[in-house]
């Protein structure tokens, strides 16, 4: 949550730094790899980190080039829903 509070409020930043290359967070902020072992049984978890990093660059810049519509609460939702109802 605070990472895109402040990507919300850097935009011009944010907008710029992956305009500039194919750059991309390569480590997602406090990425709670014990969740994705409990989840996915411990397997191929180097792949889910790639697929999640990869999701959550292409969500982050879809929410730039719409102007930052939806409040960081909302992204936040958006991307922690995706480990919702996993057993």
């Amino acid at each position: 949550l605070t990472m895109f509070r402040y990507i919300k409020n850097n935009q011009i930043f944010f907008k710029t730094y992956f305009k500039l290359e194919d750059i991309s967070f390569s480590k997602p902020t406090q990425y709670r790899v014990e969740l994705a072992e409990k989840y996915y049984d411990n397997k191929f978890i180097d792949y889910h980190i790639e697929f999640f990093r990869a999701g959550l660059n292409a969500v982050i810049k879809k929410w730039l080039d719409g102007g930052c519509k939806e409040s960081p609460e909302e992204i936040n939702d958006i991307i922690t829903s995706e480990y919702k109802n996993k057993n």
